[in-house]
């Protein structure tokens, strides 16, 4: 190694925090997964179970909002969309392979967060033709808060799994009411209980040989019901006819986005579309978009 990089520390959220540098967001909620595979036809691939599946992008700053930040959706981007996750922030260097070790770093070393996953969906059905969606989750940025709370701070289980309620309400009307512990699936095909948990994750990158480093923020992935994607018309994917309509739009100018953790708190936002000729609002629109 030819040298080290800072450790960089901010004030932000009322704590003092590694700068947050990297988002590493992965797919942990099978449920999300079926949901939005299903819009076209497609179900969960086998490898998902064992191999971790993820996007990285960096996190500049004028990308990252708290609650109370009103998110600006670009003119171009005509299906924006909220992910609700747990994000989990890392503050300090390790690379482990082992998931009990795993879990003792996770408590000791992490802290925790709500993470709001703005996505914009027509510009990921683009991306997932290629190398994926980094270019489309990097375009609206990403919402943290309202605070961080140590791990160890949060009721879980043994593997690290929290119990811990989570909420979504899209102008004052709920739209789901979940629990992070339904991370939990069952392994196909051997029928274990499985959850791909923060800890669970650490030692998986580590086995992958990649070491997280403070600043570093985990996403837990998106919470079964926790996208308006999961709610978006089923298409028959030979004729292309809807088979199921879609029961929300895509994010309108003023929607207000709460999205509350139990333990954590509130993380809420409205949405300003940027004028344009022509905003697409009907919710069969863009149908098909992948995950």
């Amino acid at each position: 190694m030819h040298f080290k990089r800072a450790a960089a520390t901010v004030k932000f959220l009322n704590s003092e925090i590694p700068e947050p540098r990297a988002l590493l967001d992965f797919l942990g909620f099978e449920k999300h997964l079926v949901q939005i595979r299903e819009k076209r036809g497609a179900q969960i691939w086998p490898e998902w179970y064992d191999h971790a599946a993820y996007y990285s992008i960096d996190l500049p700053p004028e990308k990252i909002f708290v609650s109370g930040d009103t998110v600006h959706i670009p003119d171009f981007v005509k299906a924006p969309d909220y992910e609700f996750e747990i994000g989990c922030l890392i503050t300090q260097d390790a690379q482990i392979t082992d998931e009990k070790e795993a879990l003792e770093f996770f408590r000791q070393s992490c802290l925790i967060t709500i993470l709001n996953d703005w996505s914009a969906r027509d510009i990921q059905k683009i991306d997932m033709a290629g190398l994926g969606p980094t270019n489309s989750k990097s375009i609206l940025g990403k919402t943290l808060g309202p605070q961080f709370v140590p791990a160890s701070h949060l009721p879980m289980d043994e593997n690290g799994v929290f119990g811990m309620e989570m909420v979504i309400t899209v102008n004052g009307q709920e739209r789901s009411r979940t629990n992070y512990n339904t991370i939990y699936h069952t392994h196909p095909p051997t029928g274990r209980k499985a959850a791909w948990s923060f800890p669970r994750l650490i030692a998986w990158l580590g086995r992958q040989n990649i070491a997280v480093h403070p600043g570093y923020i985990l996403g837990s992935g998106t919470v079964g019901d926790g996208c308006i994607a999961e709610f978006s018309a089923r298409i028959d994917p030979k004729t292309s006819a809807v088979l199921v309509p879609a029961r929300y739009p895509w994010l309108q100018d003023g929607d207000t986005v709460c999205l509350e953790a139990a333990g954590i708190g509130k993380l809420e936002n409205s949405v300003l579309l940027d004028l344009c000729p022509r905003r697409d609002s009907n919710p069969q629109a863009l149908r098909g978009i992948a995950f």
